[in-house]
């Protein structure tokens, strides 16, 4: 198991060079924590305890920038807080920062040697903690246990998209596995309500992704669209839900469908609000009302051009004139019974929420 590997490995480091030492995450929980050696403070003490650090020890720490460093850093002793000087190694794996390696040195600093000693096993505690850890920082995000600044040390910054499979867990969660662990650079994956969640924010090839995953699960997989950052993870979680969804409902979205192409499924998810034009395929019409009358006519008229212009009271050429505009400015086509659903059902979804 990953905690006992963890466990061993700082059990052996702590021998080595003579101090008591403990692994936190980034929540300030205690991980794993050495047998004492040399010197106990109290601060130590409680943490065993209680599994975590005092708030006001964290401050302390946070002051001394161990939250930002990428290199080990000194935190000088604190009588008030009963805490001895400690050795900060943050603990990095892939350019993320999973959690701190916390080692006492109340008596004097490590040696060089110790020191090197102590950042070559926090590399290796660091890579055991991540291959849990980000899959655990992602849940939490995407179910608000966590913020954004708490899991982007884990999880990294920059655009993103979210790509999501639906299928039975264990399933998912052992062809994901398989797939990710041929990746030198594996994204976070999660487990969530019988989906497979991956968070794609290191320029991953989403499509490709998802053909070879959908592949081997054989299920349909979805796409979110490229949202700016963490902020909006939530949300691109849900977009990639759906589109898997639809994939799933429709053979023509498979093998992998996206948010932005999903049409008509993209509006049961997520209707228009307010008055025409709120959002989804009418939103370039919004401007032109007598583009969206038309429009309707045309299309509660069954795409009868002559029964719309009469209704219109528009001459033929006029109505194709505006035909041309709507297909423009919606980058829709009136000839493809998909288009023309996606934009009827959009119309009479604006007018249901509008009363």
């Amino acid at each position: 198991m990953i905690a006992d590997d963890v466990q061993d490995l700082l059990e052996s480091l702590a021998q080595a060079v003579g101090r008591g030492m403990s692994v936190d995450d980034l929540e300030g929980r205690v991980v794993a924590h050495s047998a004492h050696h040399g010197e106990v403070d109290q601060v130590r003490a409680q943490a065993i305890l209680s599994r975590s650090v005092p708030a006001a020890v964290s401050a302390w720490q946070e002051a001394h920038g161990v939250a930002a460093t990428r290199d080990p850093v000194r935190v000088p002793k604190n009588p008030d807080l009963g805490m001895a000087a400690r050795l900060c190694v943050p603990l990095l794996h892939q350019d993320r920062r999973v959690g701190y390696l916390w080692i006492i040195e109340g008596h004097g600093p490590l040696s060089p040697q110790e020191r090197d000693r102590a950042v070559r096993d926090a590399a290796a505690i660091a890579a055991l903690l991540d291959d849990g850890g980000s899959s655990h920082t992602l849940s939490q995000l995407l179910t608000g246990e966590i913020g954004v600044r708490r899991a982007a040390g884990v999880l990294g910054e920059g655009p993103l998209r979210v790509l999501a499979l639906r299928g039975d867990p264990d399933g998912l969660r052992e062809a994901v596995g398989a797939e990710l662990a041929r990746v030198r650079r594996p994204p976070a994956f999660t487990i969530l309500d019988r989906h497979a969640v991956l968070l794609l924010n290191r320029g991953e090839d989403a499509t490709a992704l998802g053909e070879r995953l959908a592949a081997g699960i054989r299920v349909g997989a979805g796409v979110s669209a490229l949202h700016p950052g963490l902020e909006s993870a939530a949300r691109a979680h849900e977009e990639a839900l759906t589109a898997a969804r639809a994939a799933a409902a429709e053979r023509t979205l498979r093998p992998v469908a996206h948010w932005p192409d999903l049409g008509v499924y993209r509006l049961l998810a997520e209707p228009v609000t307010g008055q025409p034009g709120a959002g989804g395929p009418l939103d370039p019409l919004r401007e032109h009302p007598a583009l969206l009358t038309t429009l309707e006519t045309y299309l509660d008229s069954g795409g009868d051009a002559q029964e719309t212009a009469k209704l219109l009271h528009l001459h033929r050429t006029s109505l194709y004139y505006r035909l041309a505009r709507i297909e423009q400015l919606a980058a829709r086509n009136l000839k493809n019974g998909s288009h023309r659903l996606e934009l009827h059902l959009a119309l009479k979804l604006c007018r249901w929420n509008a009363v």
